[in-house]
C-alpha cells in the first residue's frame, strides 16, 4: 500500500473514465502508475492503457482495449495473479468506463496531478540520507523537479526547434495540429487538408442571404464527424436555431418540423447522431455584452456539469460580441473581440471557430459576381488580420435558378490563393449539401460561360476595391459602413 491513491474507489473509477473519454485524458495517463490503484481490476486497466499508449501513442477504443487486456491476462505476469472471476470483472468494467460521462473533470485531473507530485516528493524524501552533505544538491534538484507543474513543462517542450525535435514529433502524433472541415472541397483548398487548431473562419455576405443557414449546416457536418459543437447565437433565438438545426438534419420544412406530424422521424434521425457520441449545444446570449469570458464560463459549466468538452465553436456572429477591452467603437470592439476569441480557442484547444460578417453596401453589389474582396468586410477591415480564412457566399442568378450556393475563397493564410466549394442549397429545408465530383464537373461546364462573363468585369471590380480602400483610409476608426 506504499503508493496507493488516498482517494475513494469511485474517484479511481472516474479517473479511468477521464483518461479514455476526455480529450486531455492522455495527460492524466502520463501522470499515473498502475500501482496507484487500490483494486486489481483498476490497476490492470491502467496498466493496459499505459502499455498500449506506449506502443501506439494513442488511447485505444473499448474494443481494442478489451482485446489488449485479454492478451495481457494470458501472459506470465498476470495468469497466476488474476483469478478467472477478476478477469471477468475487469472486462465488465470497460463498458461503463467508455459509455459514461466525465463530470468535474477539471477536479479529477487536478487531484491526479497533485497525487503524482506527492508520490514523487514522498519517495525522494524517504530515500534522502539527511546526514550526507554531498547529496543535498542532488536532493534540491529532485525536489524542484517533483513540485514543478508538469503541464507548464509540457507546454515548453515544443519551444526549441533543435533540442526538442523528438518531443515535438511525439506530440504531433498524439495531438493533431490540423483538423479537416466537414467539406472535402474546402479541405482541398488548404495545404494540409484542413485548418490548424484554433483557426477562425469567416463567412462573408450581405444580410438575410444564407450565412446562418450555412453555419447551421457546418454544425451538422461537424456532428457527423463526432465533434461536439457550441453554437453561440447573438441575434436569432434559441428555439429558432434549434428548429433550423432539426430542419437541416431531417430535410423538412419549418412547418413540417413544428406541426408535430414528423416528430418520430426527427427522433429517429437524432438517435443516429446520439450513437455517434456527438452533440450540438445552442445558447442564446445578448449581443454586445457577451464577450470571450462569457463563452469561457459557459464552456466551463458544460464541462463541470455535463462532462461535455467542445471541439467546435460557432458564433453567429462575432461582430456583435463585446470585447474584454470594453471598447465601444465598432472598429476597436470587433477587432479586439476577434483576438479575444482566438485566445479562447487556443486555451480550450478548439479545432475551428466559424462565424459570419456582413459586407459593405458597395461590396454587396458584387454578390452575383465571381467573388467578394477582403475590403468588402463591413465595420472592421481589421478582421482580415485576425482570421485564418474568409469565404464569400456568392450566387449568380444562374446558380440560384439551379439551386447552387458557392463558397468562394476570399483570403486564407495557408493554402491556395483562390478556389470555391459548391453546395446544393435548399433554403426551405435549411439543408446545404456539398456536391459530388461528377456534379462538380457538370457545374463547371454549365457555369464556364457565366464565369467568363464575370471575369470580363474584373477591371470594374478591381476599380471598386481600390476606390473602397481609398475611401476607408480617409475615414476615422469605427466609421466603416
Amino acid at each position: 500500500m506504499k503508493n496507493k491513491f488516498k482517494f475513494t474507489i469511485e474517484y479511481q473509477f472516474d479517473l479511468l473514465r477521464y483518461i479514455v473519454l476526455d480529450k486531455d485524458g492522455v495527460n492524466a495517463l502520463n501522470k499515473v502508475e498502475d500501482s496507484y490503484f487500490t483494486l486489481t481490476e483498476h490497476a490492470v486497466i491502467a496498466f493496459a492503457l499505459k502499455s498500449y499508449y506506449k506502443n501506439n501513442k494513442r488511447i485505444p477504443g473499448e474494443t481494442i482495449l478489451r482485446e489488449h487486456i485479454k492478451n495481457l491476462l494470458n501472459t506470465k505476469q498476470y495468469i497466476d495473479l488474476v483469478t478467472k472471476d477478476e478477469q471477468s470483472e475487469i472486462l465488465k468494467l470497460l463498458t461503463p468506463i467508455y459509455n459514461g460521462v466525465v463530470k468535474d473533470g477539471d477536479e479529477i485531473y487536478a487531484l491526479c496531478k497533485e497525487f503524482s507530485m506527492y508520490t514523487k516528493l514522498k519517495d525522494i524524501i524517504e530515500d534522502m540520507d539527511i546526514n550526507n552533505f554531498s547529496s543535498y544538491q542532488k536532493f534540491s534538484k529532485q525536489i524542484s523537479s517533483a513540485i514543478e507543474d508538469p503541464d507548464e513543462v509540457d507546454e515548453s517542450l515544443t519551444s526549441f526547434l533543435f533540442k526538442d525535435i523528438k518531443s515535438r514529433q511525439f506530440r504531433r502524433q498524439e495531438n493533431k495540429s490540423v483538423h479537416p472541415t466537414p467539406f472535402k472541397q474546402i479541405n482541398s483548398l488548404t495545404n494540409a487538408d484542413g485548418y490548424e487548431t484554433g483557426s477562425i473562419i469567416v463567412l462573408l455576405d450581405k444580410e438575410k442571404k444564407g450565412k446562418t443557414g450555412m453555419l447551421v449546416n457546418i454544425a451538422r457536418g461537424y456532428a457527423r464527424m463526432k465533434k461536439n459543437v457550441l453554437y453561440v447565437d447573438l441575434e436569432n433565438g434559441k428555439d429558432s436555431m434549434l428548429t433550423r438545426l432539426e430542419q437541416s438534419l431531417t430535410g423538412l420544412t419549418k412547418l413540417e418540423v413544428i406541426e408535430g406530424a414528423n416528430d418520430k422521424k426527427i427522433q429517429r434521425k437524432i438517435r443516429k447522431y446520439l450513437r455517434l457520441g456527438s452533440e450540438i449545444v445552442v445558447e442564446r446570449l445578448p449581443a454586445l455584452t457577451t464577450d470571450a469570458d462569457t463563452i469561457q464560463r459557459l464552456m466551463d459549466m458544460y464541462y463541470r456539469v455535463y462532462g461535455l468538452r467542445f471541439d467546435i465553436l460557432i458564433v453567429d456572429y462575432l461582430g456583435k460580441m463585446g470585447s474584454l477591452s470594453k471598447k465601444t467603437d465598432d472598429f476597436g470592439r470587433i477587432s479586439d473581440a476577434y483576438m479575444d476569441v482566438a485566445n479562447l480557442c487556443d486555451k480550450n484547444k478548439i479545432d475551428h471557430c466559424w462565424t459570419a460578417n456582413h459586407v459593405t453596401r458597395e461590396g454587396a453589389k458584387a454578390r452575383m459576381a465571381t467573388k467578394y474582396e477582403s475590403t468588402d468586410i463591413a465595420k472592421c477591415i481589421d478582421i482580415v488580420r485576425h482570421v485564418h480564412a474568409i469565404y464569400g457566399l456568392n450566387r449568380t442568378p444562374e446558380e440560384e435558378e439551379m439551386g447552387f450556393l458557392r463558397l468562394e475563397l476570399v483570403e486564407q493564410r495557408d493554402g491556395k490563393p483562390k478556389g470555391r466549394a459548391i453546395f446544393n442549397a435548399n433554403m426551405d429545408t435549411q439543408q446545404f449539401n456539398e456536391i459530388g465530383i461528377q456534379q462538380r464537373r457538370e457545374y463547371e461546364k454549365q457555369m464556364e460561360e457565366v464565369f467568363n462573363r464575370e471575369e470580363g468585369k474584373s477591371n470594374a471590380i478591381s476599380k471598386r476595391s481600390n476606390n473602397t480602400t481609398s475611401e476607408l483610409s480617409k475615414k476615422p476608426a469605427g466609421d466603416f459602413n
